[in-house]
């Protein structure tokens, strides 16, 4: 039995259709996650308006908690829809690091600043750091961060 060449691989009819299936899949995800993205956006802009239409325009953290975790909640979708038009790889590892560092934001947001949890907030702390140093590399090497001419 012969096994095949990777070019008759490639050009066999069964390859082609399982791409195209596969394309078209990619194709609506990308469509639902953008819908979806909009409507978070959009549930997001009229929460913001209903809680400052509800506090009087006063604006306090505790108040803004619930707030901020639903932000970088649409933050973490509008990241992940990105991702979906990127090429390389190295940009698929800058996107998970963005949305780590977003994760653990989002934790750090919800704790209660106690005596209890301040270990833990500051390792969540030094992990944020360690998050935001690395991307900022990976935007250097990747050439996204440019310099202002």
């Amino acid at each position: 039995m012969r096994t095949p060449d990777l070019m008759d691989l490639f050009s066999s009819a069964s390859y082609r259709f399982l791409y195209r299936v596969v394309s078209f899949l990619r194709f609506l995800f990308i469509v639902v996650m953008t819908v979806y993205l909009f409507s978070c956006l959009s549930s997001l802009a009229v929460n913001l308006f209903v809680y400052l239409k509800s506090s009087g325009f006063y604006l306090s953290y505790e108040s803004m908690r619930q707030f901020l975790t639903d932000a970088l909640f649409v933050l973490v979708i509008l990241d992940f829809v990105s991702a979906m038009f990127y090429s390389k790889r190295i940009h698929y590892v800058l996107t998970l690091l963005e949305i780590g560092f977003i994760v653990v934001m989002r934790k750090l947001i919800l704790l209660t600043p106690t005596p209890e949890n301040s270990h833990l907030i500051f390792v969540l702390s030094l992990a944020a750091s360690v998050f935001f140093i690395l991307i900022f590399y990976f935007y250097k090497v990747t050439g996204r961060l440019r310099k202002a001419r």
